[in-house]
Parts: structure tokens; C-alpha cells; sequence
């Protein structure tokens, strides 16, 4: 039987084109507003209407440790800025786990590119040990975001 209650933040899995990329760490999910219009007509009281207009998200951001073995996103950022616009668009899901590690919540995003990638910070003196490690970090521009239940 399921569990019920709010899922964990630590439990997610990032997929591109249906394919898993292991290795994130972070995921800064978008959000979603959406434009308001004051609108009134001649006649009408001194008050006006609210109507909503377009809906706009910021940037999906992943963060990723840095490894050798990094072809898929490495191929999707150069299609990006080498401008080629059939190779740069992909659909990237982040699926959000249960604490039995099934797919709980899914977020999908259509047409995604990288508008941003930021190689790993690298400091000697940052005392090192396991936790240490170089992350690369993606901002993904996209042009729609769905939320489904698994």
C-alpha cells in the first residue's frame, strides 16, 4: 500500500528524450505566472476586472557532478551553440521518487535548450574529502511545463 504524505526532495531522476541521465544533484524546478490585465469598459463600475494573459516560467536549473562520461549533455550543449536548431530542442522530464524509489510526480518540459551552462567551481583550499566535488551547472530555457501525477 502507498504511502501517503509529502514525497522527499532528495529522491529524483532527471530523463532527456526519455533516456536517464544519472548524476544530478539539484534540480531548481520552474515557476509559473501568469500576466494580469486590468480590464474595464466605459460603462462599468470605478473598479476594474482582473483577466490573466500569458504564462511565463523561469529557467528549469540542473546541477550535475562533473564527470569524464558526459556525452549526451555535452553533445545538447553544443547543438545549442553551434545553432542547430533540430539537434538543440529536446523534452527533458524530472521525476520525483517516493520513498521506495517509485516515480511519484513527474514534470515535463517540450522544446528545452541550454541557455546556460557553468563549469565546476575549482578551489584547492576548499579542505576536500568526499564532499568536494566539481559540479556543472545547466539553466534550460523550454517552452512548456506539465505536471503529472505517475
Amino acid at each position: 500500500m502507498p504511502e501517503h504524505g509529502p514525497l522527499p526532495s532528495t529522491e529524483f531522476a532527471v530523463e532527456l528524450d526519455g533516456v536517464d541521465i544519472p548524476g544530478f544533484l539539484e534540480v531548481k524546478l520552474p515557476t509559473q505566472e501568469t500576466d494580469e490585465q486590468d480590464y474595464r469598459e466605459g460603462d462599468d463600475p470605478k473598479h476594474s476586472k482582473k483577466l490573466f494573459g500569458d504564462v511565463h516560467y523561469t529557467p528549469l536549473v540542473l546541477a550535475r557532478g562533473a564527470e569524464e562520461d558526459n556525452e549526451r549533455l555535452d553533445d545538447w550543449r553544443k547543438a545549442v551553440a553551434n545553432g542547430d536548431a533540430e539537434e538543440a530542442r529536446k523534452n527533458i522530464a524530472v521525476i520525483i521518487q517516493d520513498k521506495a524509489g517509485e516515480s511519484a510526480l513527474r514534470f515535463e518540459f517540450t522544446n528545452a535548450w541550454i541557455r546556460k551552462y557553468e563549469p565546476p567551481a575549482l578551489n584547492a583550499q576548499a579542505g576536500g574529502g568526499p564532499e568536494a566535488i566539481a559540479v556543472e551547472t545547466y539553466t534550460v530555457e523550454f517552452e512548456e511545463m506539465e505536471r503529472k501525477n505517475v
